[in-house]
């Protein structure tokens, strides 16, 4: 899934990454460590690792900045989500994302799915343990010379706590793949995720400078506030070569059709447990999103230069209602004990509030590579973005952008194995809307201007490679202030190093490790008069990972692994006077690779927080859940 790339890419080549597929769909040999080019974000089936993911790169949301691809096109903020489809990720940032055409601030995930090959293959992957019981089945068959069908069935329960809450998934996905000839290549896909029951589990605001106590292993919600969902998410996309030129396009659509949805919220919570249990229900919802590219490449050759030019059409739409939930107070509650089982509310839905956007862009941009010297790329675009609010029986509010976005980046080849890069990106983004605890809450800002710099060098030196470089992100700052108004309190600036070394220092030890030392601080005139603090609630100025995979010599069809994941402190209130502790967290396991019956088989034992650590994730609004206590988890896999 992921290979090693070297300095000077080709832009086709970049544009491919993440559709290069293994010619069988097989699971048993899945392990992201081995698979990792670097620290900054893997996802290989169900393990991740690294110090990015799909929903945070450098403090930011990469799907708001538009920055999901696949085959390198656009899927602005659309991640495919079902595992029967989405075989994996890897998050791009600094030199990696630097050949992809048109980017935002914040990096790039780059998705992949599952293969379609041209030998019959089917793996079955069972999981049992204190967080997942369940079933995979994946697979793919050659149906003709250039016709190939991918596709899998699963149904998972996944535990939030040891005997506490359950959500059942059930999963189906197809994705047929056509190569009618060398160059060409179209793939579809289709994918419904029912979640009949999804249990809501409370997150806790806290009044004040002090945590409250701990929560119980044993927490549980409400057994009527429990979500059910259906997740459909459908696409087409693909590219193919004459001479010179490459054409690529894709369109791409995902529906939430929620049922049912709550959120359940202890708040005001006190050092001594007291605090309010809050119920937000909402009514049914229908959430739309879709976005394609249209992209033209012409290629040609100057002696050991290179030239790509791309222009681009490309452009998505969201739709949504907010508003009408009833919210229900079932009054005092003591956080560190399980909550009584209360009644389930009679409620009356109030009207909706209808929330569109759209978003055009027209761009062309040129990539350049001179052989063992270096690349240079350089983009321009112009968006055309319109925000439609429509409150029951009021005059809609329409919001409106047209900004010219531009991008340009420039690695140097300093020696053998030494690059230097840097680059400079403009974006927009959607705001979203206001969160749940917000006095106006689901209320939705305007869109917001990016920008993004950041520069490093790159070594490969014998089996490893080093990575360090430094960004600096900048972007408007929405949050809660202190009377729990959703709006724009200054602007957030996230400056740090990122570091990340990869590679196999002796024969059969993978290692991934990583580091993001970083300043995120908001500035403005509510920082000024001491409304709000300087540091953006969630947000954490150290984190660092080191995930070690062996293969012992002696007995090679065994491998040990180990995951050491440092999270530092990070402001829980806008006003920062409460601060949430970092933590360290220990993971480790093992795979052991056998024949079950002449078939393939792994099998892997995973101990997750081997030392119980006790901690507190916070959300973006303030909102704490606790983590994951020490858990042992069994996975199964078989390739028939």
């Amino acid at each position: 899934m992921n290979r090693r790339l070297p300095a000077g890419l080709a832009l086709f080549s970049v544009a491919a990454i993440g559709c290069a597929e293994p010619a069988f769909a097989q699971r048993t040999g899945e392990n992201a460590v081995t698979s990792a080019d670097d620290a900054f974000g893997t996802s290989v089936g169900n393990e991740t690792i690294g110090l990015y993911g799909i929903g945070e790169v450098r403090g930011f949301n990469p799907g708001a900045a538009g920055n999901i691809r696949i085959d390198g096109l656009y899927m602005g903020g659309i991640v495919i989500g079902n595992p029967r489809l989405q075989a994996g990720s890897n998050v791009r940032v600094g030199l990696t994302a630097q050949g992809y055409p048109f980017p935002a601030p914040t990096g790039i995930v780059e998705l992949s799915l599952r293969p379609a090959g041209n030998e019959p293959a089917l793996s079955g992957v069972a999981y049992a343990g204190q967080t997942q019981l369940g079933i995979d089945l994946d697979g793919q068959l050659p149906l003709s010379g250039t016709l190939s069908l991918a596709g899998g069935i699963s149904f998972n329960r996944y535990i939030d706590f040891p005997g506490g809450d359950v959500g059942d998934y059930f999963d189906f996905g197809i994705a047929p793949a056509w190569r009618p000839k060398e160059g060409t290549e179209v793939r579809a896909y289709y994918g419904v995720q029912i979640a009949p029951k999804d249990v809501s589990t409370p997150f806790t605001f806290v009044e004040g400078t002090e945590l409250p106590p701990h929560l119980p292993n044993h927490l549980h919600g409400q057994k009527w506030a429990a979500w059910k969902n259906k997740f459909y998410t459908m696409g087409l996309f693909g590219h193919t070569t004459f001479g010179d030129w490459r054409l690529s396009g894709g369109l791409f659509r995902h529906l939430v059709d929620s049922r049912r949805s709550f959120n359940t919220l202890y708040v005001n919570a006190h050092e001594d447990g007291s605090a309010r249990f809050l119920v937000n229900i909402h009514p049914p919802r229908l959430t739309e999103n879709n976005a394609g590219e249209i992209r033209l490449s012409r290629s040609f050759e100057e002696g050991p230069r290179r030239h790509v030019i791309h222009w681009s059409v490309k452009g998505g739409t969201r739709a949504g209602d907010f508003g009408g939930e009833e919210v229900v107070d079932l009054g005092p509650i003591t956080v560190g004990e399980v909550p009584p089982d209360f009644s389930e509310p009679d409620v009356e839905f109030g009207e909706e509030t209808s929330d569109k956007a759209r978003q055009v862009g027209l761009g062309i941009a040129y990539h350049g590579r001179w052989q063992d010297v270096g690349e240079l790329s350089v983009g321009v675009q112009k968006v055309r973005y319109r925000k439609t609010i429509s409150p029951p029986e009021e005059a809609e509010i329409v919001t409106r952008a047209d900004p010219w976005l531009w991008n340009g980046t420039l690695a140097i080849n300093l020696a053998e194995g030494l690059v230097a890069y840097a680059g400079y990106t403009k974006g927009l983004e959607d705001s979203g809307v206001a969160p749940e605890i917000a006095a106006n809450r689901s209320e939705a800002p305007p869109a917001l201007l990016t920008s993004q710099r950041d520069f490093g060098l790159r070594y490969a030196f014998g089996p490893m490679r080093l990575v360090v470089g430094a960004f600096d992100v900048r972007k408007p700052y929405f949050n809660l202030d202190p009377d729990l108004v959703y709006k724009q309190l200054g602007t957030v600036r996230h400056r740090g190093v990122e570091i990340s070394l990869t590679g196999e220092p002796v024969k059969g030890l993978n290692v991934v490790a990583g580091a993001v030392l970083m300043k995120p601080r908001v500035t403005g005139e509510a920082v000024d008069l001491g409304l709000v603090g300087r540091k953006p609630v969630g947000q954490a100025e150290r984190t660092a990972s080191l995930y070690m995979d062996y293969r012992l010599p002696w007995l090679t069809d065994l491998s040990l692994n180990l995951g050491v994941q440092h999270l530092g402190k990070r402001a829980g209130s806008v006003d920062n006077e409460l601060v949430i502790p970092g933590r360290t967290l220990v993971n480790m396991g093992g795979r052991y690779r056998f024949d079950l019956r002449n078939m393939p088989a792994t099998l892997r034992l995973q101990l997750s927080n081997l030392f119980d650590k006790y901690a507190w994730d916070v959300t973006g609004g303030g909102g704490l859940r606790r983590v994951f206590p020490r858990r042992l988890n069994a996975t199964l896999s078989v390739d028939f």
